[in-house]
Order: C-alpha cells, then sequence, then structure tokens
C-alpha cells in the first residue's frame, strides 16, 4: 500500500479534540467561572474558523525488510532513530508511514491575541485528535486484513521531534509519502506547510512487551544520543563480548 489518501471526519475527532483542548489550557470547567468565560471565548473561535479545518491524511506501509538496525531504508531515503537499534531485528514486521494535516483553524486577525491563541491550540489538538483516530480506525484494521492469523502490534509513533529524531527529517518522510496529494509541502528548514501538520511512522511489532522509556519517547537530544543510549550500547558491547 503506496499514499493512500485517509479522510476524517471532525465529526468523528471532536470528542478528543476537545478533551485535549481543555488539558492544554489548563481549564477547570466545572467550578471555575473564569474558566468557564474563556471556553465560551474558545467555543466562538472554534465556530468562527472550523471551517478552515479538513483533516487529511496520506499513509504508506512498507514490509520488514525496510528494518535495518538502527536505521530504516526506505524509497531511498535512510531515517536514523538511537531508539531502533534497541528493538531486536526479528520483532519487526513492518512500518506505516504518515503524514496528517489538519487545515487551520481560521482567525479574522491576528491583533486579537487571545483569537490566535485559542485557534492555534485547536488546530493543534485536531491534529493530535485526527493521528489517533488515524491509527485506530484505519493503520489497526488494516493490520486485521494484512495478518488474520496471527497478533500483531504498533509501536509509539516515532517521527522528527520524537525519540531525538531531528524536525529536518521531516523532509525525507515527505520524499517518501506523495504529501502533495493532501495539499502538503515542506521548507528547505524542515517546516511542513500548513503548520497544523505532522509526520511520522509506527513500527508493525509481533511483541507487545517492548515499550520505550518515557525519557526516549521525550528526547529532544543530538544524533549522538543521550546518556542512556550510551549505557545501552556498552552494555549490548559487553555482551557480545562474553563479560
Amino acid at each position: 500500500m503506496k499514499n493512500k489518501v485517509v479522510e476524517i471526519e471532525k465529526k468523528n475527532v471532536y470528542s478528543g479534540t476537545l478533551e485535549r483542548f481543555v488539558k492544554t489550557c489548563g481549564f477547570d470547567l466545572s467550578t471555575n467561572k473564569k474558566h468557564q468565560r474563556m471556553m465560551t471565548m474558545a467555543d466562538r473561535v472554534l465556530e468562527n474558523g472550523v471551517a478552515g479545518i479538513e483533516i487529511k491524511a496520506v499513509v504508506s506501509y512498507y514490509g520488514p525488510e525496510i528494518f535495518h538496525g538502527d536505521k530504516l531504508v526506505v524509497e531511498g531515503q535512510e531515517i536514523i532513530c538511537n531508539y531502533f537499534s534497541q528493538l531486536p531485528d526479528e520483532a519487526i514486521e513492518g512500518a506505516y508511514f504518515y503524514c496528517l494535516t489538519a487545515g487551520e483553524c481560521l482567525f479574522p486577525s491576528e491583533e486579537q491575541i487571545m483569537d490566535f491563541l485559542y485557534a492555534d491550540i485547536w488546530g493543534t489538538c485536531y491534529v493530535d485528535a485526527g493521528i489517533s483516530e488515524l491509527r485506530r480506525s484505519f493503520m489497526e484494521e488494516d493490520l486485521k486484513k494484512r495478518f488474520p492469523d496471527r497478533k500483531v502490534y504498533l509501536s509509539e509513533e516515532f517521527g522528527p521531534g520524537y525519540f531525538g529524531m531531528p524536525v529536518i527529517e521531516s523532509k525525507k518522510f515527505m520524499s517518501i509519502l506523495d504529501s502533495s496529494l493532501i495539499n502538503v509541502y515542506v521548507k528547505d528548514s524542515g517546516l511542513m506547510i500548513p503548520q497544523k501538520t505532522c509526520t511520522g511512522l509506527y513500527l508493525v511489532l509481533n511483541r507487545n512487551d517492548i515499550k520505550a522509556d518515557i525519557a526516549c519517547m521525550q528526547c529532544r537530544g543530538n544524533s549522538a544520543g543521550c546518556q542512556f543510549c550510551g549505557i545501552k550500547a556498552e552494555m549490548d558491547r559487553m555482551k557480545g563480548n562474553g563479560k
């Protein structure tokens, strides 16, 4: 499967978007009158700008042949991540690459700073909720068709900005995926346009006991890795030497 376009209806992710929005803003809507008034303002921003929200994704699936220890080699591009070296080769069954955009929550003027802020948060929350829905309703359902006779699992999300992978790597993802199908483009800096866009990948695993340490998931380290990566590499080296 290459460059499959998936459209997600806004109504299907609204509840997840709203939950993320309230959490991001830190609102207590049960008793805090100020927060209730601010939520009313935020609702108005969404009502006025929701026409610009259009959730689309492009997805490609690849088999285990793309996995080469600490990197993935796909369509002539090398996707490198320190965490890949911690995964056993035999556990990898494949990978889903995706790019998803939510368009933009429109607002009349950047001079209204709160309108700008709320519109920005709504857009981000629609992206996050859209990715969760893409995983649940498309990837997981596709896996059932590909592996009808055995259980497989999706990993945590890997991508630019996660696990120490540089943001500029988004250019490689855009070379693998035909993001023009959903009107997404990438600048030389790695910034994707529209800004409310995310790209990444999920590995398909045949084990459900492979979980990343939270510090790895939030890693913003450089390509040399962090102290944890160094310790893991040293432990592997010692095992290889029989020590």
